[in-house]
């Protein structure tokens, strides 16, 4: 409050001998006194948030694709994955918002077409823009094709079979094994293609011998083959044989005629282009042919992009040309017959194996019961009635077995990969598993997406798990897989029993329908498996992920410094779980 103090009166009438003026003074009760420290607290604050120097975190914008392509005519949606700190928005082009569609965060672009009616192929482009990146997304949708009949159903499958027609499933032993390719006019007899092919190999790994093997008869190539110097250097023999009594090896003339079925014409007929080029007919008919392999457990007969030559396939036939002898193949996507001038090779590792078989009436029998899985070395392992996986390990007494999944993956160990997550243990994944699931990244690990997938057991194996895996796919430990100088060697050079034990393993898998453990050439490393274990440095300041590779055999270490985020050359996933015989 303001006050006058009492002063004494000066004789010339001023206060206390000073100008007559009043004397002001500012008096702060204790609760004002309060508020005036608080005020300059408070400018204090601002005053230092004004003067920080704390940076702005820079803008980052990452996205996997630029082009999407969608499988066919029908209405759906597709995903392209997207890394920024920015807020995307997303527009589509004013001549293709009648069919495409797109939605976007963060994390991901969604783009939705609606049917295509239409024969011809459509394409649209939507336009992302975060901060000051614009990318233009091309997306693609192919024309509406027509179905192509579904072949008859048996009136009893319980019967054995009176007949064969063209594209029929064959069984054997309760199990569906293949797709007839050609039938006799009278439908009593008939060719069987089977439903999986090996990896690429080389018609032979010796391939300095000339054996005679013709144009026509694969079954008498095959034998011809069998009693050779070069028999166990021919991969597609023991392939074969491992499929049972009576596959044999086809020759060219019989691969040619499994193409005419595969491809709806004869080969002088068929155009002879990339399959993006073919006609709507030749597309309608392999799709149906892929679609009878796929549907039984099988692989398609050409996994190449549709804007490429494609895969190809070695025959049992030789090809001489100029006195020197190579092998010949036939090419399924741009459809080629090889000559003798095109000196393919035998050792050169490009090309696929299937077999067939020649049956007749009374030689094959529908299955009796179809869930009743065929032998193989690896037992299957189903949930809720589907084959989700195969028994690789059983404990001595019986009592518990471990299941790897059909089914694998590709990509990162994670999207993110910034953090260090504690999923260190070596040797149990289903820790490590749990540490994952609660942690900041789930949502970016591929791997426990395809692991909650398959149910609530199934976890991402440690690296100590995969080696153990190794062992059993490679029927020796990965100790014992190196040579006396302790090296390793690409599944060319490796041991036949190793060659045979991976044979054996893998057709268990894709038997059931899975995938085979290594896709790659049998002259390169092979495919990498990613294991829940995480690397951390001694400084304690990087995590990196772990990894087996299951062709030229090696187990990852932290000197690799295998960045998390890394998708390149051949990195997959695959989960197993613990199962209880009792």
């Amino acid at each position: 409050m303001l006050a006058h103090p009492e002063q004494p009166d000066s004789p010339d009438g001023r206060f206390g001998g000073l100008s007559a003026k009043p004397r002001l003074e500012l008096i702060l009760k204790p609760t004002t006194m309060k508020t005036t420290k608080l005020i300059l607290l408070l400018a204090s604050i601002l005053l230092l948030s004004a003067c920080s120097t704390k940076d702005v975190e820079p803008e980052y914008f990452n996205i996997d694709a630029t082009e999407a392509s969608m499988p066919d005519s029908k209405a759906g949606s597709t995903d392209i994955l997207l890394a920024t700190n920015c807020n995307p928005t997303v527009t589509v082009e004013e001549s293709a918002a009648g069919w495409l569609s797109a939605a976007i965060t963060r994390r991901c672009l969604t783009l939705t077409c609606t049917e295509n009616p239409d024969p011809e192929e459509r394409t649209g482009k939507a336009l992302v823009v975060a901060g000051s990146t614009q990318v233009s997304i091309t997306v693609t949708q192919p024309g509406h094709v027509d179905e192509p009949e579904e072949p008859d159903e048996p009136e009893d499958p319980d019967e054995p079979a009176t007949s064969y027609e063209l594209y029929d499933v064959y069984y054997e032993n309760g199990q569906a094994v293949g797709i007839v390719f050609w039938a006799a006019e009278d439908n009593l007899s008939a060719l069987v293609v089977s439903l999986d092919r090996s990896g690429t190999v080389p018609w032979s790994y010796d391939g300095t011998h000339t054996i005679g093997t013709g144009t026509s008869d694969g079954a008498a190539n095959t034998e011809l083959l069998r009693a050779s110097e070069e028999a166990a250097d021919i991969p597609a023999l023991a392939f074969c044989d491992q499929h049972g009594e009576g596959w044999y090896w086809p020759s060219l003339g019989e691969l040619q005629t499994l193409f005419e079925a595969y491809n709806g014409t004869t080969y002088d007929e068929a155009t002879k282009s990339v399959p993006a080029s073919i006609t709507d007919e030749e597309k309608a008919a392999r799709a149906a042919f892929d679609k009878l392999l796929t549907d039984n457990g099988g692989t398609a007969m050409n996994l190449a992009a549709e804007s490429e030559n494609g895969d190809a396939y070695w025959s049992s036939t030789e090809q001489i040309y100029q006195e020197v002898t190579y092998g010949s193949s036939f090419r399924f996507g741009k459809a080629y017959a090889s000559g003798g001038g095109d000196q393919q090779i035998k050792t050169k590792s490009s090309r696929y194996v299937r077999c067939i078989k020649a049956v007749t009436v009374g030689g094959s029998v529908e299955p009796d019961d179809p869930d009743v899985p065929v032998e193989t070395k690896f037992p299957v392992y189903q949930e809720n009635g589907k084959n989700v996986g195969i028994i690789y390990w059983t404990s001595e007494d019986g009592k518990t077995s471990k299941v790897l999944s059909l089914k694998r993956v590709d990509g990162p160990w994670s999207y993110n990969g910034a953090n260090i997550l504690g999923s260190a243990s070596l040797d149990d994944g289903a820790a490590n598993t749990a540490v994952l699931k609660a942690s900041a990244e789930a949502a970016d690990i591929p791997a426990l997406a395809l692991c909650e997938s398959l149910g609530e057991e199934w976890y991402w194996p440690s690296i100590n798990e995969l080696v153990e895996i190794f062992g059993v796919y490679n029927g020796l430990s990965y100790e014992e897989a190196a040579d006396e100088n302790g090296k390793y060697h690409v599944p060319d050079e490796i041991t036949a029993e190793e060659k045979a034990a991976r044979a054996a393993f893998d057709l268990s898998l894709t038997t059931y329908g899975g995938d085979a453990m290594n896709t790659a050439a049998t002259s390169a490393n092979g495919d990498r498996y990613w294991s829940s274990t995480e690397y951390v440095t001694e400084a304690g300041d990087k995590a990196y992920g772990s990894f087996m590779v299951f062709g030229k055999a090696y187990m990852s270490v932290l000197a690799d410094q295998a960045g998390k985020t890394n998708a390149s050359g051949g990195r997959y996933v695959r989960c197993i779980r613990v199962i209880s015989n009792e």
